[in-house]
């Protein structure tokens, strides 16, 4: 029989021991907590019943494919490996594992021996557990603000699209850099301000040409002219409303008065401004913080954006043809290199212990 071993978390009840793990149960050896998996999944904070405001259902439902899975994996890997090195890593903690795009690689990859595997909602972590292996992962339900490691107990940590719902995101980049080993790391996948202005700036320039033209301006009816098939409008009032709609979510930081007053109750809290995330990343002790762009050559960077936009305009999407001119503007000019490109939407975002 396998002996219990002892895991990074310390007890939800005492707070006084690491909680050990064996045959897929936690339990406490100073005061006897314990919990056991459900449906793949052990729930570390069941007086914490907080919840996503995602729709867990569309995300979850169209799980990526094993191809996508391996794709995602490598280019977190390959941070992790430029940060920390070659060799293997004891004990990994994955906060905000969502539809598993990291979760699967890591509890495949023989480099990382110890994978924790958290998220705030438990139809998340139910699942993905048929595709996670339980030999070194764990799946366990509860909010970050929720967790506590012990000190020194973590070789790495890491998040995908995770850090930005956290409202104080300060504070917890402080305890992590408490809970992460000297020389560790904390890796998170995040939206960035100077990627995603470029996507606001063309949903908000499509906008704007497809209005019609106001009596009397020739620029402007020359401008639309110059568009395939004319100055007509093209795109719904919902189509309009979707486009503002998402470009004022963007920029939610200049457009809202008081973003401040609404932004705990908010599921998609901040896009980062790169210079303010690293700021709070040293301020939280980190002895290095960096962003590692995503690459954005051989149109790639087009790519991202136009993608964006069909996602937002959904079925009217095909009305983007008319407007090729635009992004062919941007292929003659800032698509020419990666050099020239913009930073991409999501970057990666480096914190060393």
């Amino acid at each position: 029989m396998a002996e219990p071993r002892p895991t990074p978390f310390l007890c939800p009840s005492c707070s006084l021991a690491q909680l050990a793990h064996a045959h897929g149960n936690l339990a406490c050896p100073a005061c006897g907590w314990h919990a056991q998996r459900q449906d793949g999944v052990i729930d570390l904070a069941p007086d914490d019943r907080r919840d996503t405001q995602l729709d867990v259902a569309a995300y979850a439902a169209d799980l990526p494919g094993e191809a996508a899975y391996w794709s995602m994996f490598t280019s977190l890997d390959a941070v992790v490996r430029q940060t920390l090195g070659d060799g293997p890593l004891a004990t990994t903690l994955e906060l905000g594992a969502g539809n598993g795009a990291w979760t699967w690689g890591l509890a495949r990859s023989p480099r990382y021996r110890n994978v924790y595997a958290t998220d705030i909602s438990p139809e998340f972590l139910r699942r993905i557990a048929p595709v996670i292996p339980e030999d070194r992962t764990l799946l366990l339900r509860g909010p970050a603000e929720a967790i506590t490691c012990a000190p020194g107990s973590l070789d790495l940590v890491v998040g995908r699209s995770f850090l930005h719902h956290i409202h104080d995101y300060e504070a917890l980049l402080a305890a992590l850099r408490g809970w992460l080993r000297p020389g560790g790391a904390a890796v998170f996948f995040e939206p960035c301000l100077q990627g995603k202005l470029w996507i606001a700036f063309f949903m908000e320039v499509l906008r704007r040409l497809d209005r019609p033209a106001a009596p009397g301006l020739l620029a402007s009816v020359l401008l639309r002219l110059r568009l395939r098939g004319g100055a007509e409008q093209r795109l719904s009032a919902r189509a309009h409303s979707r486009l503002h709609g998402t470009m004022r979510h963007i920029l939610k930081d200049f457009y809202h008065s008081d973003i401040d007053a609404i932004r705990a109750g908010i599921e998609d809290k901040y896009v980062f401004d790169i210079d303010t995330l690293l700021a709070a990343g040293r301020a939280a002790g980190f002895a290095e913080a960096r962003m590692v762009n995503q690459p954005q050559d051989g149109g790639l960077a087009l790519r991202r954006i136009r993608g964006a936009l069909e996602g937002t305009l959904g079925a009217e999407k095909a009305a983007l043809r008319a407007y090729q001119p635009v992004f062919d503007a941007f292929d003659a000019t800032f698509g020419l290199n990666g050099q020239t490109a913009p930073i991409a939407p999501m970057v990666h975002f480096v914190f060393r212990a």
